[in-house]
Order: structure tokens, then C-alpha cells, then sequence
């Protein structure tokens, strides 16, 4: 049995999430751009934040969940990376 799985590459959220990027602010636009940034740029890809931000993104992709808790889930897992990258 084929079936056909909807996948919303071109979701976007209606507010950028600026992440810092080097000396500059990088706009990560969805939950796409989102999880690339998660698999690429965290250094320590642990605990629940980044477990969540994953997980909601993927969701929010295959229109499981709003794109607005991948949002909020992403904010999260940021901030979480930011203060473990602060303590070091």
C-alpha cells in the first residue's frame, strides 16, 4: 500500500527566531531551518529542550503540530544551548 506523507518544507513561522551566528544575527525562519540549525550548529545536542525542539519541529513539518510550539520549543532548546555554552 503506497501512501502519500504531507511535509511542509516551505512552513514558515509569521516571526523569525535571531540566533546568534559568529558576529552576526542569523534569522531562522521555520521549523526547517530550525532543525538545521539544531543538528548543525549545537555543539551539545542534549536534554529536553533539544530533545522537544526536534521532536515538535519534525511534527510542526509533517503538520502534527502547530508550527508555533516548534517556535517556542526552538526558543527554548536556544537559550538552553546558550546558557550551557555560557557556563563553560
Amino acid at each position: 500500500m503506497n501512501s502519500v506523507i504531507p511535509v511542509g518544507f516551505g512552513l514558515e513561522w509569521e516571526f523569525a527566531v535571531f540566533v546568534q551566528d559568529g558576529l552576526l544575527d542569523k534569522p531562522i525562519t521555520g521549523p526547517r531551518a530550525a532543525l538545521k540549525f539544531l543538528h548543525e550548529n549545537f555543539r551539545h545536542q542534549t536534554g529536553a529542550p533539544f530533545r522537544a525542539a526536534i521532536a515538535d519541529c519534525n511534527s510542526a513539518l509533517r503538520y502534527r503540530c502547530d508550527a508555533e510550539i516548534a517556535r517556542l520549543s526552538f526558543i527554548a532548546a536556544y537559550a538552553d544551548y546558550r546558557v550551557k555554552l555560557d557556563r563553560r
